[in-house]
């Protein structure tokens, strides 16, 4: 520093600007006279202060005090700083620039940060050396905020009562939460880092697997009903939600698994019903709006105890739609996704409830829509901008168009025929041993004027199959007695050589070993469940082309 004051004054004001530039921060130079020796320019982009204070000479009493009539104490620091005038601002000021070391960052309004960096020399000489520290504060900050988010929803997620785990496309345990580790009775550490192979039977780990690699492969999400068998014996039933996250090259399979025991019961034939009373499942619940709601529904008679369900997985519409409901006389409730409102149909069916008319949301993919209209049930598409007057209109519209109707539907016992010709022959038969689906199937059948039959299990169908003739069969692999598989095969070797009724085959997962299974056993297409009325039309428009219905399909 006494090299450099005993240079030429030019020489030294263009080296230490040169300085200031490669260290990206402002320099300021005085001398044991607290005189100003050097202030680089880029302490105007710091500091409110007008450029003649910066001039070599210049009292450092005279820079502080420009400083304070400009409002900004730029020099202070936080932590010693105590209330006063300016004359005492100023000399405590000065105080902290004749100190040996003096490091701290001050925030200038409500986005910017300054560091400071101060050093007094042997010599007397004194340096300070300030940067905008704004970028590095700013990343901090969102650092500190993202560490925090991520450790909420680690806690959240670990406390969660049902269970979640992550694995990586190898298979491995990459994250568990503690329900998870109660559910396979084991510690976290002992589970991380592993694989299915290292704590689960052979056969799970190979159904788990591929069921795995089905979602990294194509990303679908998957929905699993499980009947499990813990080590101890006691039976569990659970429903497994799959499905993928992460990038390509990095996706990862989080499953989450709820346990649903407590609310079902197995019988000793196996049938599954709920175990709590059917008004603990569905709630509907009597709102009474504002006056002028029941001023616009007045004279609207016949409408008490009419039911409508609102479907929709913003939670937004739905309280909107249902504060618009809210002044009629009617029974509303709702669901957020297709799943919900089809076991909500169905246990309404079974506890003889008559479901009036499904509102749904325009923006879901009509999923919902299409399971009403497989009930039966009317369905009301809303936009979330026409909850107004004219919405309560089109409901009590619909609702008085209803008067009367009955709206429950019927499971078939066994199997039913419905339309038989005078030769008993039937249009289709249909395969299927779930109760809903069942229900979805004669809906749609109705609907499109096709005779059919459904049967229960494998053996009715092949039973069936000879007794009524069909021109088409819809087959579900997961049948009893006899799989659907078998039941395709039987019926094949039943048919004359040149007879051939086509068989389609209904999966629930679109795995490739399934499908190829079904082509090999004599099937001539496949179809993906949720059943919807579309999908149905193709398949006759495609195999029964010369049926007077299947020529004005779509």
């Amino acid at each position: 520093m006494d090299d450099l004051a005993s240079a030429d004054p030019n020489i030294q004001a263009t080296l230490l600007e040169v300085i200031s530039e490669g260290i990206s921060g402002a320099i300021l130079v005085y001398d044991k006279n607290d005189q100003i020796l050097f202030a680089s320019q880029q302490i105007l982009s710091l500091m409110p202060v007008p450029k003649h204070v910066l001039a070599p000479g210049t009292r450092l009493r005279d820079f502080l005090g420009a400083l304070y009539d400009e409002g900004a104490r730029a020099l202070s620091d936080p932590g010693a700083r105590r209330p006063g005038g300016r004359e005492d601002w100023i000399a405590e000021q000065i105080a902290t620039l004749w100190k040996e070391k003096a490091e701290f960052i001050e925030r200038r309004g409500t986005d910017r940060w300054i560091s400071f960096v101060k050093r007094r020399l042997s010599s007397g000489h004194g340096v300070c050396i300030m940067r905008d520290v704004s970028d590095q504060k700013k990343r901090e900050e969102k650092w500190r905020a993202d560490l925090e988010r991520v450790q909420v929803t680690e806690e959240v997620l670990d406390n969660l009562p049902f269970t979640v785990t992550v694995k990586d496309s190898g298979h491995t345990f990459v994250a568990v939460n503690k329900a998870a580790c109660r559910f396979h009775d084991r510690s976290a550490e002992s589970i991380l880092g592993k694989q299915g192979q290292d704590f689960q039977p052979i056969e799970l780990r190979e159904r788990l697997e591929a069921i795995n690699s089905h979602v990294i492969e194509t990303g679908d999400l998957l929905q699993l009903p499980e009947r499990l068998t813990r080590a101890d014996g006691s039976q569990s039933i659970v429903v497994a939600n799959k499905f993928r996250i992460g990038k390509p090259g990095r996706y990862y399979v989080v499953t989450t698994m709820q346990d649903l025991t407590r609310f079902l019961t197995v019988s000793s034939t196996g049938e599954m019903k709920p175990a709590m009373p059917w008004d603990d499942f569905i709630s509907l619940s009597l709102r009474k709006g504002e006056k002028d709601r029941q001023d616009a529904a007045q004279g609207l008679a016949g409408l008490e105890n009419r039911k409508v369900l609102v479907c929709s997985a913003d939670q937004d519409f739905e309280q909107h739609a249902l504060a618009a409901l809210a002044g009629l006389d009617i029974d509303t409730s709702s669901v957020s996704s297709a799943d919900e409102l089809t076991l909500f149909l169905h246990l309404a069916a079974e506890a003889e409830i008559a479901v009036d008319l499904v509102v749904t949301d325009t923006r879901l993919d009509g999923a919902c829509g299409e399971v009403a209209a497989a009930h039966g049930i009317p369905v009301l598409p809303v936009g979330s901008s026409d909850l107004g007057t004219t919405f309560l209109e089109a409901v009590c519209d619909r609702l008085s168009t209803r008067d009367g109707e009955d709206l429950t539907s019927t499971v078939p016992d066994g199997w039913e025929i419905i339309e038989e010709g005078r030769d008993g022959a039937i249009d289709v038969l249909v395969a299927e041993d779930n109760e809903v689906n069942q229900i979805v199937f004669s809906q749609i059948l109705e609907g499109l004027g096709y005779r059919y039959a459904i049967a229960t299990d494998g053996e009715q169908a092949v039973q069936l199959f000879q007794d009524c003739a069909p021109q088409m069969v819809l087959m579900d692999i997961t049948l009893p007695l006899m799989n659907g598989f078998e039941a395709a095969t039987a019926i094949r070797s039943l048919e004359n050589e040149g007879e051939r009724v086509p068989i389609v085959g209904v999966l629930a997962q679109a795995f490739d070993r399934d499908r190829d299974e079904c082509f090999n056993c004599g099937m001539d297409d496949v179809i993906l469940k949720p059943i919807s009325p579309e999908t149905l039309q193709a398949v006759f428009a495609r195999f029964l082309p010369n049926d007077r219905r299947s020529a004005t399909l779509g």
